[in-house]
């Protein structure tokens, strides 16, 4: 369009002038003849018109020639720009005419693809096809590149080794002023670095890295599968829980990789004990699960893994050690009726075992009854706790790796009991999603966290996040968003001085729903954080969808760090996806200078934990901030 507008104004440009100079030349010597009569004052006059005339004339063409030269210039400076950003921008670049052929590339594009320049000047980009995507594809492509001009999206090609990799390719139709392509232009990121980490936190998010087990999340999956097809059959179910005698005595007295290598065995003895259709997981630290689907048996198959594993075991270093094992067993149906409650109870007579000394195993019993009746009683506690407003906020300071400044707090709900005092939160938070009092509660905390960033920076204090966790079944049954609003709006809090921490559980749970309330979220300028990364679904195909701005690493990740090569490469795995993902990275449950050596090395952003401080009271929490500052 506008090669088209310049041409249109140097045509009136010269009309103009044509019309002006004929004007000129034919008018001005009849207006001379009309207003001087004297001959020889009219011959003088003519010949000051003619030099007036080629004066301007002059000075026109100057000023012309000036402002073109000018734009020569200018036009050259754009190109030269142009040419140093297509040579040295770090995606792959390459330009074809409107029949396709390439008649331009950059360096980028070469050092991915491994072709030279001269090999793919002139020739066709289907020279790059991988052969992963069908005719379908590429039509789709095309179609939409015809009606909006342009398409973007993930594409797998070919280097020139026959490598096959994965791109992010974004490709343009470059049109001229009558709306003709003359080219095309494509830009590519290769995307081989991201998606060989996000198989590996994909594995990770399912399975077990030291055993190569089924994980929690998966063992629950697959138990929920197993429960539907029994409802149908009428068949019985188990489900073992156990985990090794003393198992912290090992890791203490001969260090970690011979617990490490414990844990394979007791993997590996298990699995001997499988049928078709069982399935063992590990659900962490040594507690391992196994689903049994024929209970016929059940007592013998029991009796030959407690004796295969009081064998003593010896590593592959020459120690010889005794071990033993505790066992909890649940039934279904007879004892329970869903998949939490099977993993509940085998829990309850897991802990049995291990409270009536080693090596031996026990079932779900009626004595659990009574835990159930003290459950009660706590849920009515905490209905008083709640109208009385004994519960408060503790902060955990949150800390900027790289410079050690206090950048925000976690508000950490507490419940001060007048009879029992501080209630560990672990009691009562499950009791309060259960009763559906966490929807209240979890809307105190937002608002009570609001109320306190507010009376800080009134206080002076510098601009501090405060992240606010949001449990899971606020998260689907609760207006989160429009609590949030309100809050923000009576309180005055900036929003973007507010992290919501979500569980991956959670979101994922509510996958779509969870999506519009996130952008609902970030729309208020809201921060998002996902919590306890890597131990939820980790659904990493889904997880880059969504706006978020924080990865929090477990701190089950970061105990054992950097002592435990699994636990060390999953938390570098994390923090690499998170920036791969263009979010910062948290680490939680920091204990040692040793673990904050590591994330530091690692470009962690920023971590909490006792190393810095425990929870503390606003009150506290404020005298950190100041006393940071001096």
């Amino acid at each position: 369009m506008s090669v088209g507008g310049g041409h249109g104004r140097a045509w009136a440009g010269a009309a103009i002038y044509l019309a002006f100079g004929t004007f000129w030349v034919l008018g001005s010597d009849v207006l001379l003849r009309a207003l001087v009569r004297d001959a020889a004052l009219q011959q003088q006059l003519q010949s000051l018109k003619g030099a007036a005339y080629v004066l301007a004339t002059a000075v026109l063409a100057w000023r012309l020639l000036r402002r073109a030269g000018a734009a020569r210039r200018s036009a050259g400076e754009r190109d030269r720009l142009a040419a140093t950003v297509f040579d040295n921008t770090i995606e792959g670049a390459v330009v074809t005419d409107a029949a396709g052929s390439i008649v331009s590339v950059n360096a980028a594009f070469m050092r991915m693809t491994g072709y030279a320049e001269h090999e793919v000047l002139g020739k066709n980009p289907r020279m790059f096809k991988s052969g992963r995507h069908g005719p379908d594809f590429y039509a789709q492509m095309w179609k939409q590149i015809g009606e909006r001009g342009q398409w973007q999206g993930e594409i797998w090609n070919r280097r020139k080794n026959g490598e096959v990799f994965p791109e992010m390719m974004s490709l343009s139709a470059v049109r001229d002023a009558d709306g003709q392509v003359r080219q095309y232009v494509c830009l590519f990121t290769d995307l081989s670095e991201r998606k060989d980490s996000e198989a590996r936190l994909e594995f990770l998010a399912h399975y077990d890295p030291l055993t190569g087990l089924p994980n929690r999340t998966l063992f629950l999956r697959r138990l929920e599968q197993a429960l539907a097809e029994a409802a149908g059959s009428g068949q019985a179910l188990a489900v073992l829980l156990l985990d090794v005698d003393r198992f912290k005595d090992v890791n203490d007295s001969y260090g970690h990789p011979v617990g490490d290598q414990l844990l394979r065995h007791v993997g590996r003895s298990l699995g001997r004990h499988l049928r078709h259709g069982d399935l063992l997981a590990r659900f962490g630290g040594d507690e391992f699960a196994m689903l049994v689907r024929q209970t016929g048996e059940l007592e013998p198959r029991i009796a030959a893994i407690m004796a295969a594993l009081s064998q003593p075991w010896q590593s592959p270093d020459g120690l010889e050690l005794a071990s033993s094992v505790a066992l909890g067993v649940c039934l279904y149906p007879l004892q329970a009726a869903s998949a939490q409650e099977l993993v509940q109870g085998a829990d309850a007579a897991l802990y049995r075992a291990k409270h009536e000394g080693r090596g031996l195993y026990r079932y779900y019993a009626d004595e659990m009854t009574a835990a159930a009746r003290e459950r009660l009683a706590l849920e009515t506690r905490l209905r008083r706790a709640v109208a009385a407003g004994q519960l408060e906020l503790h902060y955990q300071p949150q800390v900027e790796v790289a410079s050690g400044r206090i950048t925000g707090a976690e508000a950490l709900l507490r419940w001060n009991d007048p009879q029992e005092g501080m209630v560990p939160p672990a009691r009562f938070i499950a009791v309060a999603e259960e009763s559906g009092l966490i929807g209240e509660i979890g809307g105190w905390v937002i608002a009570e966290a609001c109320r306190q960033g507010q009376r800080w920076r009134a206080a002076g204090l510098p601009p501090l996040t405060i992240a606010v966790n949001v449990s899971p079944r606020q998260f689907l049954l609760t207006d989160v968003a429009g609590w949030t609003t309100r809050m923000l709006a009576e309180t005055g809090f900036p929003p973007q001085q507010l992290e919501l921490e979500i569980t991956e559980g959670a979101l994922m749970a509510r996958e779509h729903d969870g999506l519009r309330l996130l952008r609902r979220l970030r729309e208020l300028g809201v921060r998002i954080a996902i919590d306890d990364f890597g131990t939820g679904y980790s659904s990493l195909a889904y997880l880059k969808r969504f706006p978020l701005d924080v990865l929090k690493i477990d701190r089950s990740f970061i105990a054992d760090v950097p002592g435990s090569a699994e636990d060390t490469a999953i938390s570098a795995a994390i923090i690499a996806m998170g920036h791969s993902l263009g979010v910062q990275v948290l680490a939680e449950g920091v204990e040692t200078a040793a673990q904050l050596e590591f994330l530091r090395g690692k470009g962690c952003d920023a971590y909490q934990g006792y190393l810095r401080s425990r929870p503390v009271p606003a009150q506290a929490f404020e005298a950190l901030v100041r006393t940071a500052q001096r």
